[in-house]
């Protein structure tokens, strides 16, 4: 088998760190080239581009040059209120760099990681056919980017839920944020009436690598066994940490003034990926998931 060539955006966020890792210790045979706004992707003697994905031509070059036989489209403006405020840049970096991505891979295999919150929260738990109707720009504009790949050949668009654990690099999440707030004994307010159906990062890393190496395409979900608000999945990190719960605080999202409307459950029904990758299902929240905090 020829070698694999792999380019991979958001290299130095939660996600595209563990793919990062998880590719470079397969070793010989798989080659690597990591986009990111910072140098720290968290794993030595990978090849990092620094790149913007607002800078579409520098998409493109990168692309081009590096001639990848896999995309990992992991990178993406995130943060819900930042793309509210900036509307222009949001669509820029989910939308129009998504689609300079998949044109320059032309021939590749392409997988993009959209996100549950293409959904309204009202009619959990949804299934690859459930129609998006997101309630934020940030869910519309990934709604948009799954709408651009879907006539393009060989590619997938995979919808993962939060995210937990640890990055690969030095990244400041809410995850890492919060759980240094735990040990601190700092009070955290979190929300008790909004559920998703978290995975732990590296089994997502794994989710996202196992089907970039699969002829499946149109869109699949990748969920977490556990439905659960950001308060339950607090207290069980508590829990395993052994550490007291009580200065977690329990809120509604509905007494937290927002600009746009916070989804009420935003589960993942998870059922076809279990069925064609059942050696992928992601688990349940464990010890092992809260071990990352050295960064190693």
């Amino acid at each position: 088998m020829s070698a694999q060539r792999w380019l991979i955006t958001g290299a130095s966020g939660q996600l595209g760190s563990h793919v990062v890792r998880q590719l470079a210790t397969e070793g010989r045979g798989v080659a690597i080239l990591a986009l990111a706004r910072q140098p720290d992707v968290g794993t030595e003697g990978v090849a990092v581009r620094q790149a913007e994905l607002a800078d579409l031509d520098a998409l493109y070059a990168a692309v081009t040059e590096f001639k990848p036989t896999h995309v990992a489209h992991l990178g993406a403006m995130t943060a819900v209120g930042d793309c509210h405020r900036q509307p222009a840049v949001a669509e820029r970096v989910n939308i129009e760099a998504t689609r300079v991505l998949a044109v320059a891979a032309a021939g590749a295999r392409f997988v993009f990681s959209s996100t549950d919150m293409v959904f309204d929260g009202e009619a959990a738990p949804y299934g690859e056919a459930d129609l998006p109707r997101p309630l934020s720009h940030y869910g519309r504009t990934k709604a948009a980017a799954e709408q651009a790949l879907a006539d393009i050949p060989n590619t997938l668009v995979v919808r993962i839920p939060l995210l937990y654990g640890f990055p690969r690099s030095r990244r400041q999440t809410t995850f890492v944020q919060q759980i240094a707030a735990l040990r601190a004994g700092q009070p955290l307010r979190l929300f008790s009436d909004e559920h998703r159906t978290p995975v732990w990062l590296a089994d997502a890393a794994r989710a996202v690598i196992g089907l970039a190496r699969s002829g499946l395409s149109g869109v699949i979900h990748v969920s977490g066994p556990q439905r659960l608000s950001r308060y339950e999945l607090l207290a069980r990190c508590a829990d395993l940490l052994g550490l007291p719960a009580r200065h977690l605080v329990a809120v509604s999202r509905l007494d937290i003034a927002a600009a746009e409307p916070r989804p009420a459950d935003l589960s993942l029904d998870g059922r076809r990926f279990a069925e064609a990758f059942p050696q992928l299902v992601p688990g349940p929240l464990h010890a092992d998931a809260l071990a990352g905090e050295s960064y190693t």
